[in-house]
């Protein structure tokens, strides 16, 4: 995966962020939530990540750190893929909305 984005990667991303944290949307019903962009990992090998099209959005406290008591992908994976469902599950909902 190259960190370069081809302009349509970047068309992809902004709609990505634009729809907001999907773990947000399935604790409260609602798109919007801004965050930042995750490259899912699941099927990727060791501290690899997924290409510019495999990626979804989570607000800050689900993609880092446990802030507001929400679930962070980065601070206990298995704890958030038991809330949320796992990456694969959360890419297919992203892109079915954008």
């Amino acid at each position: 995966m190259s960190k370069h984005q081809t302009k349509a990667e970047k068309a992809h991303v902004g709609k990505v962020a634009e729809l907001g944290c999907v773990a947000c949307f399935i604790q409260a019903g609602v798109w919007g939530t801004p965050g930042e962009i995750h490259h899912i990992r699941e099927g990727q090998g060791a501290a690899q990540r997924s290409g510019w099209f495999e990626v979804i959005c989570l607000c800050t406290n689900h993609h880092r750190n446990s802030g507001d008591g929400k679930l962070a992908i980065h601070a206990g994976k298995e704890s958030f893929t038991r809330a949320y469902g796992k990456e694969q599950e959360l890419l297919i909902l992203t892109l079915e909305n954008i």
